[in-house]
């Protein structure tokens, strides 16, 4: 592979010092510029904060130049299957969920939807695939030693986001108020964070082994 098609110090040279030890950390500086990753996730899921989490996997595909993130999710609510889709293109954003493969149980879509999910695309980039974060569309400010506000832009829309570093530049948390919670129906407006707590080797990457979702409601996160 020619070196103009790998990540070299260059190309991290704009960004804030701690990120910089961040795609160190990664092992992303030497690795392919990216254009596509997919990921493979399994965890827990709820609707509501006194839910029991609903096992889950899930699957998803992004694409860089046009960003673009197909990511579908099959769970188990009290014995029923319930299957999910997010889809974030040009054309716009959908987020459905269906109860045994046919009854609608959210059904969102519109520009709130795809502003919240601009920020899922960010956050895929900050935790997945690092080594897009030298993308020309991400702008950095420089918080702290430590902390690193970052702007992505995808028009129409301009999203934010604060990531937390370990003074080594492991990545932390990401922040984000431009995130909108929805049921399809309401969209509010809470902070959301992605708390990591383990990172592992992944073919060659040293990525998030394992990382929380949570809504800073006023009642308490989520």
């Amino acid at each position: 592979m020619q070196k103009r098609n790998l990540i070299s110090e260059t190309d991290i040279a704009h960004l804030p010092a701690i990120v910089q030890k961040y795609m160190h950390f990664t092992k992303s500086v030497g690795k392919p510029k990216i254009v596509n990753f997919s990921a493979v996730f399994k965890g827990g899921m709820r609707a509501n904060q006194g839910d029991p989490y609903m096992p889950v996997r899930t699957v998803q595909y992004n694409f860089i130049e046009e960003p673009s993130r197909f990511f579908w999710f099959s769970a188990n609510k009290a014995g029923l299957p319930l299957t999910g889709m997010h889809i974030y293109q040009s054309a716009g954003a959908i987020f459905n969920v269906l109860l045994l493969n046919w009854i609608p149980i959210v059904k969102a879509k519109g520009d709130q939807l795809k502003q919240a999910e601009t920020v899922t695309i960010l956050n895929d980039l900050c935790f997945i695939a690092p080594g897009a974060l030298i993308d020309p569309r991400i702008r950095w400010e420089t918080i702290s030693d430590t902390v690193a506000r970052t702007w992505f832009t995808n028009p129409p829309f301009t999203i934010s986001a604060d990531m937390y570093f370990t003074p080594g530049g492991q990545l932390l948390n990401f922040i984000s108020t431009d995130r909108f919670e929805t049921d399809g129906k309401q969209y509010k407006n809470y902070p959301w964070s992605t708390p990591v707590s383990g990172y592992r080797e992944f073919n060659g990457y040293v990525l998030p082994a394992k990382a929380s979702l949570w809504y800073d409601r006023p009642g308490g996160k989520w």
